[in-house]
């Protein structure tokens, strides 16, 4: 890692600072949306269905940015794309503070979803770029949007101190977080050395990956995982809270105790990928991910609860990264990859979230959150798929 940071020039550690930076504004940002989620429901009286739609379309905009993230860096410049987008992220923070009509609300988190695809579409092709295709340097940029999420909860309980309308003061932190990211931004340099170095804009290949085998599997496997992630992250503080498996407050330490056994992941995850390739590292982490998410959905008991949340957080901490180096080469010889990798994946993460409020509206919380199994199913049956393939193909 050392030799990583050694490499860079002046204004590429500017630049990878700001990466940092922002993943962790995100990571404080998004996981705290589903932290306050149950007082959001509250304070505005909607149902488990619009909570879901809220979710859902968030994703929604994180599945669609991607088609138009290289084209915004070309027409704009990487940078003023860049930016532009991002700042839609606080944008719509400030919405969900001053209005509580569900058209509003849904047009509020529309442009966080935005803002979170064109944010993780741009990162992580630079940080891949700049690492040359190494692992670890992905996994630490991952890392900085756990401590981010690992602080959430904690700020949100502090927060809430104040009663329920704590919530709206969690969120102006968040804001106020996300706005940080935007101002320091604006002092990085990156469109000219950037462009000049790597593959943004669409080279000559058009879509053949699609022909590819291994461009199906990792979307398969990303499509499960964000489908499983988005619905975790979004209702597992109303999950322990209103199916009575936990207090309000205990709620908020136990959603911080997953991303804390996620940044334990990620750091982890950076060693292992050294000795273990990404097909096996998938197929213990996926295999985990099921089975810890049935534990989590049958247990009621404390301990159990505090062990399915430690596993997830362990077995998940590594999944995006690694799903990323899964395809190898792939987004080097296709720019336009990580787009589309972005957008299909995220079908998954709109489509789950609302699943889960529906089910939840009609047979409640814990039986709308075991939906998930399904999803966890295919992902543990996509990962064996991969692994074959692997197998076989040395």
């Amino acid at each position: 890692m050392k030799s990583f940071f050694v490499s860079l020039s002046r204004q590429k550690k500017t630049v990878v600072a700001e990466l940092f930076l922002v993943y962790f504004a995100l990571g404080v940002g998004l996981i705290m949306l589903g932290s306050v989620l149950p007082h959001l429901r509250a304070a505005y009286h909607l149902d488990y269905q619009t909570g879901g739609a809220l979710l859902s379309i968030q994703s929604v905009g994180y599945l669609a940015i991607g088609l138009v993230t290289g084209l915004a860096a070309t027409k704009l410049g990487l940078k003023r794309a860049y930016l532009i987008l991002y700042t839609l992220m606080p944008v719509g923070f400030i919405m969900l503070l001053i209005g509580g009509s569900p058209l509003w609300l849904l047009t509020a988190m529309l442009l966080i979803g935005l803002s979170k695809g064109a944010v993780t579409d741009y990162n992580n092709r630079i940080m891949t770029d700049y690492a040359h295709g190494s692992t670890t340097p992905l996994n630490l940029l991952h890392a900085f949007f756990a401590i981010g999420a690992c602080v959430a909860p904690i700020l949100t309980l502090f927060c809430l101190r104040d009663g329920q309308d704590g919530w709206w003061a969690a969120l102006v932190v968040a804001t106020v977080i996300l706005l940080i990211g935007v101002g320091f931004g604006l002092f990085m340099h990156i469109d000219d050395d950037y462009t000049a170095e790597s593959p943004m804009q669409e080279t000559n290949g058009g879509l053949v990956f699609f022909r590819e085998r291994l461009f199906w599997q990792t979307a398969a496997i990303g499509f499960f995982y964000q489908a499983v992630e988005a619905s975790i992250m979004g209702w597992l503080t109303s999950f322990y809270i209103e199916s009575g498996a936990l207090g309000a407050d205990a709620a908020q330490i136990v959603t911080s105790l997953l991303w804390v056994s996620l940044l334990i992941g990620r750091f982890s995850c950076s060693i292992i990928a050294t000795r273990w390739q990404p097909w096996q590292m998938m197929l213990v982490m996926c295999s985990g991910i099921a089975l810890f998410l049935a534990l989590l959905v049958c247990a009621s008991s404390l301990p159990l609860l505090l062990l399915a949340t430690i596993g997830l957080g362990l077995c998940m901490s590594g999944m995006y990264g690694t799903s990323v180096s899964n395809a190898g080469d792939t987004f080097a010889r296709y720019p336009v990859y990580m787009g589309l990798f972005v957008s299909i994946t995220g079908i998954g993460s709109a489509v789950a979230p609302t699943i889960v409020g529906l089910a939840a509206d009609q047979i409640g919380i814990r039986y709308g959150f075991a939906m998930l199994l399904i999803a966890a199913a295919a992902l543990v049956i996509s990962a064996i798929i991969n692994a074959t393939y692997f197998r076989h193909s040395k």
